[in-house]
């Protein structure tokens, strides 16, 4: 059977290896860098072409005000887009449908505008991001830990174009009042060539896509998050446990002082003892009750009862050779 002790042990030992575990996970989400895909106007359109044409999803932020419910509003909203190169379709998050993109080339219809509502992930800047940590990554995050989304008004505009070796165009714009004359996304392509596809999305500091370290980051925060209820659930229990058993150990001592100065007192005016002779009285007690079978199983080992035994055993002694003497 596992005694006290060495079930506390136990229990503390687990303790450290999760918030040892929390700590490094911490550390990992505050120092991990954050290299950038895009520098420029120029890096930020060709990172989309690339990544877009690739087949790959292409994530942006944007930094125009959402509002989440009544009262609230974010800084910026995020979306993901990805092209089918095969069909000409762009999917984009919060759409249920994907878009064809170069109607008019492909379907003889124009088909140049478009109106819809794209439900978008909104975010701040704050919560638990750190200073350092670049805007967008930290909209990104702040939705992993708050899951907040808007309602956000599209306009589709594919403008046509009759000459076949004419640019064909392909705009996402955001539907408000005010809003700047560049796009959300914007695709063009020389006549009927695949090859000739360019994007083109707004540079910084209008939108950004997040760092090649962001999707490790949502792993350690999927992880943090419950670490981090667990440990503060911990330090509470744990204080609150401490917290008892101090008053708990204050008050018998207290107790255990007013009982002695009684029981004293009573000893020394029924029996007519001396204080010393008291004390001796007391430490014998108190010998045995070391002694006592329940002291070694509470103890765990053994070693502890053949100390206290040669402790009693040369007390003994020492006592006989003092009478002797005497």
């Amino acid at each position: 059977m596992i005694g006290p002790w060495k079930l506390f042990r136990a229990i503390w030992r687990l303790f450290l290896a999760i918030f040892g575990t929390w700590l490094l996970l911490g550390l990992l989400w505050a120092f991990l860098p954050f290299p950038s895909s895009e520098n420029g106007s120029h890096n930020a359109a060709d990172y989309a072409t690339k990544v877009l044409l690739s087949g790959k999803t292409l994530r942006r932020v944007y930094w125009d005000p959402v509002q989440v419910n009544e009262y609230e509003s974010r800084q910026g909203f995020a979306l993901d887009y990805k092209f089918n190169i095969s069909d000409f379709t762009l999917t984009v998050s919060g759409l249920e449908q994907p878009i064809h993109i170069f109607r008019d080339a492909l379907a003889g219809d124009d088909g140049r505008r478009e109106e819809v509502n794209a439900t978008v992930r909104a975010g701040d800047t704050d919560g638990a991001n750190l200073p350092w940590f670049p805007a967008e990554d930290a909209l990104l995050l702040f939705w992993e830990i708050h899951q907040e989304c808007a309602s956000v008004p599209l306009i589709i505009h594919r403008p046509v174009h009759k000459a076949a070796n004419m640019w064909q165009q392909f705009d996402i714009f955001l539907n408000t009042l005010g809003y700047r004359n560049n796009a959300l996304l914007s695709f063009q392509m020389v006549g009927n060539d695949t090859s000739s596809i360019r994007l083109s999305v707004p540079s910084r500091p209008d939108s950004s896509s997040p760092s090649y370290t962001y999707p490790a980051r949502v792993r350690i925060i999927q992880v943090l998050a419950p670490f981090s209820l667990l440990i503060a659930a911990a330090f509470g229990f744990i204080t609150e446990l401490l917290g008892g058993l101090a008053i708990w150990i204050f008050a018998a001592i207290c107790f255990g002082l007013v009982v002695s100065v009684v029981v004293a007192g009573a000893g020394m005016y029924c029996f007519g003892k001396r204080p010393d002779e008291l004390a001796d009285m007391v430490k014998d007690e108190l010998q045995k009750l070391r002694d006592s079978e329940m002291m070694r199983k509470w103890r765990g080992t053994d070693g502890g009862e053949a100390a206290s035994a040669d402790n009693s055993q040369e007390q003994k002694t020492s006592v006989t050779e003092t009478d002797v003497k005497v």
